[in-house]
């Protein structure tokens, strides 16, 4: 007992100091603020808190208004040990209410947040009049008896919606005669009718209609509350048009692609519905893609690289969007059925894509946010995150994926990505960062790259990121190999056994075997010293780009020779297959490849995703490796786009080999290297 005594007593003493140390700093958090913002406009004050030291604006707030409300009573809040909801409550409150509390929390007597509000209601009450506090009391009553008959017209409607839904779905479980068909959909049409008023009695009847502009702008809650209202009212009308479209999403039901039903059974919460249409066991272990191909918008495409790689993941192109011409021309030669844009995003109205893309993605341009550049952010003429923000709220696809450099979220850009991800947010999806190296499936180059995946609507509970491969690490000097050796170079065995055995200790300490490649950019010329040491000791100069594979002679008139990459060199360790092909000059595709996204790498992501919106789950390393060399699925079938835009259709370029070599292939590299590099 004596024991216990003692822990109780020791506990609460460290309690109370803890409780005290919490009160101290806010008092002081509440002085550092007001320091600043009489040095610092408030504006650029309250910037500068959310970005770089984290703050929410309520706190700003609460911590900004606590000089004018609470300032010379540092002591009572101390003596009482004030906990922040109580702070800022008396911050907010009226300056009466506010005194009478301090008052009491002056005296000694416990204080809670529970008192602050029984001294403010109290003297609200007595600044009435007997005519106005018995209004008042009458007013509340007349609120908590309207609460209480719209709590019933919601259960009401939810217990409605349940059986219709039912109905809806019965519909596509067997198929009836046409009589019985007719009855069921008139049984639909009814139901339909009675839960109309219900739902508007509840949530009103002026709802902006699904897809137009102030939909758009709506909130996530309101914007279901309108697809609610337009479905009811497209059921309870009576005509064949309607029945035979209510057949249609009966049928579409089982493969989850109706919206509006989906939306239905999400607005209520109705378990019994998802129960029906959610398989009950998810599909493991998958070493193929099922049939069922999703659709993906592509923003800042580039020469394809991440196309290729959601290509393999079961996707299927609506559009790529790339501004650049030699891109846009590599990806036209090597996939000639690919919808190409070749359109600066900034211009076009995403909105003809709405409910049409499951997946928008892109590698929205890296270098205002680069640590080898100058970092300029926003201010860089080239940042599109706000604009990849924008195509996201005018598509709505269930996900998107933008892939970056780690550099974004430094520091100093800091606002710009809190802005970027505000957006996203307030366009109804839940947002993870990811860090990704090209590493960790199987590519011999070290390149860490952040993606932002998002996810509307509870799709967003089933992705998880796929797992990395270790075990598949890849080193330059098996993978390049051949290319190095295309010209007889009489050291290459040497340089190879080099790579493969060099050891690299990693951040946590571990120790990995095996040279890779920095990460590759554009063109460079002369590197800085350090870069140029780094690439050294993975048997590599980034400097320059040589035209064919080393040679005996090159070697040995350079000391301390270290061989160069060339474009198809550069292609392999990105992960372009030999085979694909590159339009423009040797700069031009240098940064072609230097900018993409490595196909295995988007894949794996890909994959990810597709198993999110599917419910399935994929054997990844299967998939990625399959024992046949080849990447496994089924064969692609062609989707037919609908217009990006109009203007482009005339002006769309076609791109064939003359054409190409008109704009410049890049030379074969040697004897006996693959001579198909375009």
């Amino acid at each position: 007992m004596n024991n216990t005594a003692a822990v109780l007593s020791e506990t609460r003493t460290r309690i109370a100091k803890i409780r005290e140390t919490m009160t101290n700093k806010i008092i002081e958090l509440a002085a550092q603020i007001e320091i600043l913002e009489r040095q610092v406009a408030r504006p650029d004050a309250r910037e500068f808190l959310v970005s770089r030291c984290g703050l929410t604006t309520g706190e700003i707030s609460t911590l900004s208004k606590f000089s004018k409300t609470l300032k010379g009573y540092e002591g009572v809040l101390r003596k009482s040990n004030a906990s922040w909801s109580v702070i800022r409550g008396l911050v907010s409150t009226n300056q009466t209410a506010r005194n009478l509390s301090l008052a009491k929390m002056a005296s000694g007597a416990r204080f809670e947040l529970s008192d602050l509000r029984a001294i403010r209601n109290d003297v609200a009450e007595r600044k009435l009049s007997p005519v106005e506090s018995a209004l008042k009391r009458r007013e509340k009553a007349l609120t908590k008896q309207a609460r209480r008959r719209a709590d019933n017209s919601i259960r009401e409607f939810k217990a409605g919606t349940a059986v219709l839904l039912e109905k809806i779905y019965d519909l596509s479980r067997s198929a009836p005669a046409k009589l019985a068909q007719s009855k069921a959909m008139g049984e639909i049409a009814g139901d339909a009718q009675k839960l109309l008023p219900v739902f508007e009695a509840a949530f009103g009847t002026d709802h902006a209609r699904p897809g137009e502009a102030a939909w758009r702008n709506l909130k996530p809650a309101a914007q279901s509350a309108a697809m609610t209202h337009s479905l009811l009212t497209s059921l309870a009308a009576p005509g064949d048009g309607p029945n035979k479209k209510l057949f249609d999403c009966a049928e579409r039901l089982k493969a989850q692609s109706t919206r509006y039903l989906n939306n239905l059974g999400n607005f209520v919460g109705s378990r019994k519905f998802f129960a029906m249409v959610t398989p009950p066991d998810k599909k493991v272990g998958l070493k193929c893609l099922p049939k069922k191909r999703l659709t993906t918008l592509e923003l800042c495409a580039g020469a394809g690289g991440m196309a290729l790689g959601l290509e393999a993941a079961g996707f299927d192109h609506v559009g790529l969007v790339e501004l650049n011409p030699d891109a846009a021309a590599t990806m036209r030669l090597n996939r000639p059925h690919w919808p190409v844009a070749e359109q600066d995003m900034r211009t076009i109205d995403f909105t003809q894509y709405a409910g049409k893309v499951d997946l928008l993605c892109g590698g929205l341009p890296c270098q205002p946010y680069s640590e080898e550049g100058d970092g300029n952010g926003k201010h860089d003429a080239r940042d599109l995150l706000l604009e990849g923000a924008r195509a996201v709220r005018e598509i709505n696809p269930t996900a998107f994926l933008f892939e970056n450099v780690r550099g974004a979220l430094f520091g100093k850009h800091a606002d710009q990505i809190a802005a970027f991800l505000a957006e996203l947010a307030d366009a109804g999806y839940e947002i993870q960062i990811i860090e990704v190296n090209t590493q960790d499936y199987g590519i011999a180059q070290n390149r860490p790259r952040i993606l932002f995946i998002g996810f509307r609507g509870k799709t967003r509970n089933h992705f998880k990121m796929p797992p990395a491969f270790p075990n598949r690490r890849a080193n330059v000097g098996d993978v390049l190999y051949d290319l190095m050796a295309a010209n007889r170079w009489s050291e290459v065995d040497d340089w190879a056994e080099y790579c493969r055995s060099v050891n690299f200790e990693l951040q946590d300490g571990t120790i990995v075997q095996g040279a890779q490649a920095s990460t590759l950019t554009g063109y460079k010329g002369a590197t800085r010293e350090k870069e140029g040491l780094r690439w050294a000791k993975n048997g590599l100069t980034p400097a320059g780009i040589p035209d064919h594979a080393p040679t005996d002679t090159i070697a040995q008139a350079r000391k301390g020779f270290v061989p160069g990459l060339t474009i198809r060199m550069r292609a392999r360790l990105q992960d372009f297959d030999d085979s694909y092909q590159f339009v423009g000059s040797k700069q031009s595709v240098a940064r072609q490849i230097g900018n993409a996204v490595a196909p295995r790498l988007a894949m794996a992501v890909g994959l990810a995703i597709y198993e999110a919106l599917e419910w399935v789950e994929f054997d990844t390393e299967a998939m990625l490796w399959p024992s046949d060399g080849q990447r496994s699925g089924t064969r692609r079938t062609v989707v037919e786009p609908p217009p990006m835009y109009r203007p482009l259709q005339a002006q769309s370029r076609t791109i064939n080999t003359c054409a190409s070599a008109q704009r410049g292939r890049i030379p074969t590299e040697g004897a006996t290297e693959p001579s198909n590099v375009g």
